[in-house]
């Protein structure tokens, strides 16, 4: 059985290196960047979010959502799956994004790619070199690329994608490297795809998609794929680390996995974002809850985020009420990509906007610094 689920996205920041002199200032240099209010920097103001009870929770969503759904280009009337990073330049975040445009996002016959920026999170300039790849017939990922994780590497002074190829007329799955030193101009990796998501491994009987992708604590990358128990019918979230951008090694414990059963996200995860705050660090997951089969494949629904912390034994500890936020009852969130930026974390959500896929900006704010008007 195959499997598909909606776009999903990661990030990472830059550390920023500060010089030093020799003088005796009278001044002091202070290494940590600015907490800027997002509202300062926005054009709108931010909403606290209540539960289903009224009770007002630590999420606040943007007044003007959607902030990302088309970028008004003839060669991408459809977005169908985005990217995003976060970098700090001169102390400053700097925001980038990642997308596919297709023709017909419910039966893509190819993709091409593009590049957009902002200063603020919300107001996207594409790139003036776009689209900056295309799909090549006949190639393994032909028809589709999503699933999208994109980091910049310090080490090799480079950005590295990875994403989900697919092509529907050789019935194959995997995943595929891309490399860019400045993130426009992107090269394939010449062993693509690097790793055959039809295959079991790990002691699972298949994967679903990718989740995620960040450094590794030491070398290399750590990623997340979704691997499929069928006794169960599940995909929950598996680290897949690699030391180099050709070899990836899947691990065979479940970092992350689905729900209880009969919970909202008791089928597993389609993405998962890792930020950390104060100390604390917190998971941010689209769940779902169903299956629809579709031919030879199976398709999640029934959508929503969820959040976990992780305990001072080191295991995610999940909240069970999913995050209130879906714009649709039947839940048809698709990604969440979740970074921290001063005192806060801000998240990009994918999800239905009157009827059409787009990009939602919300901020976790578990530190209390947002003001009752959303400043």
């Amino acid at each position: 059985m195959r499997y598909t689920a909606p776009v999903r996205a990661a990030l990472l920041p830059v550390l920023v290196l500060v010089g030093f002199t020799a003088c005796t200032p009278d001044y002091a240099l202070n290494g940590k960047a600015p907490d800027v209010d997002p509202a300062d920097v926005t054009d709108c103001g931010f909403t606290q979010v209540v539960d289903g009870d009224g009770v007002a929770t630590n999420f606040w969503s943007y007044d003007c959502n959607p902030v990302f759904t088309t970028t008004g280009e003839d060669w991408a009337p459809t977005i169908d799956n985005s990217a995003f990073l976060v970098t700090d330049v001169l102390g400053h975040p700097f925001y980038q994004l990642w997308y596919t445009g297709v023709e017909n996002s419910s039966n893509p016959t190819g993709w091409k790619l593009g590049y957009a920026v902002s200063a603020e999170g919300t107001d996207w300039v594409p790139s003036g070199d776009n689209p900056l790849l295309s799909s090549i017939d006949g190639d393994w990922d032909a028809s589709s690329m999503d699933a999208m994780q994109v980091v910049w590497d310090p080490d090799t002074s480079q950005y590295v994608m990875i994403y989900q190829g697919l092509n529907y007329d050789q019935n194959n799955l995997a995943i595929g490297v891309l490399s860019s030193p400045d993130g426009v101009a992107w090269s394939r990796l010449p062993q693509n795809p690097v790793y055959d998501l039809m295959q079991p491994a790990a002691g699972l009987d298949g994967w679903c998609w990718p989740l995620g992708l960040d450094l590794g604590p030491v070398a290399g990358y750590t990623g997340y794929l979704a691997g499929y128990d069928a006794r169960a019918n599940t995909c929950s979230a598996y680290q897949l680390n690699a030391s180099d951008l050709t070899s990836w090694t899947p691990s065979n414990t479940s970092v992350f996995p689905p729900g209880a059963n009969g919970a909202w996200d008791d089928k597993g995860q389609v993405s998962l974002s890792i930020a950390s705050l104060d100390g604390s660090d917190y998971l941010f997951y689209v769940g779902f809850g169903d299956w629809q089969t579709q031919g030879q494949y199976q398709q999640s629904q029934h959508q929503f985020l969820g959040m976990a912390e992780k305990n001072a034994n080191g295991n995610w500890e999940r909240r069970p009420a999913a995050v209130p936020i879906n714009n649709t009852s039947e839940g048809e969130i698709g990604a969440v990509a979740a970074r921290t930026v001063g005192s806060r974390i801000h998240l990009w959500v994918n999800d239905n906007w009157d009827g059409q896929t787009a990009v939602g900006y919300f901020i976790y704010d578990p530190l209390g610094t947002m003001a009752g008007d959303g400043q």
